[in-house]
């Protein structure tokens, strides 16, 4: 049997030994076509997708959103509502990709960081993603905006994910 010293030895040695796993900040494939920068792997941000079109009287338009998991994870949800019809109500954003191409016009849309935020605490009141989505919607000054005001009061959606409630005790 292990005395306490080896034991403390023992574990001592794996923390300090301990690599760190390098995750890499983009996995595309082709890093030029990264919608993000090469910086697709990103989580828990707040970026800002801004989209134009072919169409000349077409103000560009901006949509802030958050990203608990990987950007690349809810990027393809939205590459999803631009591909497929039944989706199309799923975001501001998409309600918008769909408005032009129905004017036949090439919508493109650009993402960016806006913001990078420490996941929600267990127990924690303050959501640091909905508050600073809802900031910068709040501070942004022109009237080119997706974003629809109701979303300022509504319920933090990584609430209940957090919540003691929706886990389950081992046996």
């Amino acid at each position: 049997m292990k005395n306490i010293k080896s034991t403390v030895n023992s574990h001592n040695k794996n923390i300090l030994n301990h690599k760190e796993k390098i995750e890499r900040k983009c996995n595309c494939i082709n890093k030029e076509k990264c919608p993000l920068n090469n910086e697709c792997q990103e989580s828990c941000i707040v970026y800002q997708a801004t989209i134009t079109s072919s169409l000349p009287d077409e103000k560009e338009k901006v949509y802030f959103g958050v990203s608990e998991t990987k950007f690349k994870l809810r990027f393809a949800n939205h590459k999803k509502s631009f591909a497929n019809r039944r989706y199309e109500k799923d975001t501001e954003l998409a309600i918008e990709y769909w408005r032009l191409k129905d004017l036949n016009a090439d919508p493109n849309i650009t993402w960016k960081i806006k913001k990078k935020c420490s996941l929600r605490l267990a127990g924690s009141k303050n959501c640091n993603l909905c508050l600073n989505e809802k900031l910068l919607i709040l501070g942004f000054k022109e009237n080119n905006i997706l974003n629809k005001r109701n979303e300022l009061v509504s319920k933090c959606r990584h609430e209940n994910k957090h919540s003691l409630v929706n886990h389950k005790a081992k046996r």
